[in-house]
């Protein structure tokens, strides 16, 4: 997405122009190299440090302190407050607001994504009904593989999907500009490294600028809403793990691996757009964002080898991402107890129908309303999430200065 940042004036979405506070204009290489750096940014450092601190707030208050498997446990770790069963289950059920939301808007733009690759694949145009069996059969997969549970299905195509991008990455890295790649991306670093607080802090209010709402606010949000289900997720597989463990796995390995990916795919983005007449800013105006990224691959040598790779590739990450959020979903659902330690049981048509729910709604969201949809989704159910994740945040830090914290620092 940082490549829109670099598009040209007069494009389909609206969001394709660089920020004021930036002074660059459209195309220009100043623009382009802020549109990676904007990149990572949202993709990176913050994104699993709002991931994670809820996530360690949960794995605490239910592994250490043996609080209920519930998000409100999170909340309020650490802490003598005592929530009765209905506040917790309301509070259960805004966190599934806010995740059904993020969910949503992710599986929407997954729809678009692979309806591109698809169609550069095989050179065709598919319509609605192809929509609406890409959404059921992302949503069945990821059915089926969370109630395989975490060790079998999960933990597999997790570990596949993760190896896969790594080769991936590195194949672009080698048949595409290297050089060129690996320059960009140092420049882009500097740039991220040097605004980081400005650019998160910015509102563009006061100077009227709406970059700040229609990328970043829009993009917190998104990260907000599906926070409190992660954290569920990334909490319940922490057990046996250090506090510092827990975050050098959850947050400092992931944003390395993200830079990395960023750095390769949005300088090789940048190189061609520049070279070749503004092919992917054309491509934004007449065929759409989920388009970008097919056309980039149409450039490598062996380009069917390469979309036909990265369209599996993209099939399977949706899916590890979703299973992962299904079981976490079926989890709080289910009453359980904390006594002996032990994780929730879901049965099977619970997690089939939060697929099939999540499904539906993404599609009708996608076809009638498109990324303006998804992005007010996202927003609302960013919102709730925010009010959780808030709240295990100050927790946490409450729990990190007090004796009982410091004693049972071990998740």
């Amino acid at each position: 997405m940082g490549l829109l940042f670099f598009a040209s004036s007069e494009p389909i979405i609206d969001m394709t122009y660089p920020p004021k506070f930036l002074g660059a204009e459209p195309l220009s290489r100043e623009s382009a190299v802020f549109g990676l750096a904007a990149v990572f940014m949202h993709w990176s450092l913050t994104t699993y440090a709002l991931y994670s601190i809820p996530a360690l707030a949960f794995a605490l208050a239910y592994y250490n302190f043996k609080r209920d498997f519930s998000i409100s446990s999170a909340m309020f770790v650490g802490s003598n407050v005592e929530l009765k069963t209905t506040t917790k289950q309301l509070i259960d059920a805004f966190a599934l607001i806010a995740l059904v939301a993020g969910m949503i808007t992710s599986l929407g733009s997954s729809i678009l994504m692979l309806e591109g690759g698809i169609n550069a694949l095989f050179d065709t145009n598919i319509g609605t009904t192809a929509l609406a069996l890409i959404a059921a059969l992302v949503m069945v997969a990821s059915a089926l593989s969370a109630a395989s549970g975490l060790h079998k299905g999960i933990a597999f195509l997790s570990s596949w999907n993760a190896k896969a991008f790594i080769v991936f990455s590195l194949l672009v890295l080698v048949f595409g500009p290297t050089s060129f790649i690996a320059h960009a991306g140092l420049d882009s670093l500097s740039m991220y490294l040097s605004n980081f607080v400005s650019w998160s802090l910015d509102t563009g209010v006061v100077v009227e600028d709406s970059w700040p709402k229609d990328w970043t606010v829009f993009f917190w949000a998104a990260w907000y809403a599906w926070a409190p289900i992660v954290a569920i997720f990334l909490g319940k597989i922490s057990r046996g793990y250090t506090v510092k463990e827990f975050l050098i796995f959850n947050v400092a390995m992931p944003s390395i691996f993200v830079l990395f990916w960023c750095s390769i795919f949005g300088g090789y983005s940048i190189y061609l757009e520049l070279t070749a007449n503004n092919v992917l800013s054309d491509t934004l105006n007449q065929k759409g964002p989920g388009a970008i990224i097919w056309e980039l691959m149409q450039d490598l040598p062996g380009s069917i080898f390469f979309i036909a790779f990265f369209l599996i590739m993209s099939f399977v990450s949706y899916v590890t991402a979703s299973d992962s959020a299904i079981d976490a979903i079926a989890g709080t659902c289910v009453e359980s107890s904390n006594e002996q330690g032990e994780e929730p049981k879901s049965p099977l048509f619970i997690k089939l129908v939060w697929g099939g729910i999540i499904a539906l709604l993404a599609c009708i969201m996608t076809i009638n309303s498109g990324l303006d949809g998804l992005k007010l989704v996202s927003t609302i159910g960013g919102f709730l999430g925010m009010i959780i994740a808030v709240c295990a945040q100050i927790f946490l830090l409450r729990l990190c200065f007090s004796k009982t914290g410091k004693n049972k620092a071990k998740t």
